[in-house]
């Protein structure tokens, strides 16, 4: 199994809970099973939150049309 470790402040981690939470919201509400719904949390220049040495972080919620996403 892998495993994911996040840490940091409440204030960076809420980024990266909030992409979570989209992403998935995006995912279950869709009509369109077959567009993959994603979020990016990457530097750009000017981004005071990130490093620019920092590696990007892409979400990702996908699954097959034929597959009902699961319920909470």
């Amino acid at each position: 199994m892998t495993t994911l470790h996040f840490g940091g402040s409440p204030a960076h981690l809420d980024i990266i809970w909030d992409a979570l939470d989209d992403v998935a919201e995006d995912a279950e509400t869709t009509e369109k099973r077959r567009v993959n719904r994603h979020q990016h949390i990457e530097y750009y220049p000017g981004d005071t939150y990130r490093s620019p040495d920092s590696m990007p972080l892409i979400i990702v919620a996908d699954w097959p049309d034929e597959q009902v996403p699961p319920t909470h």
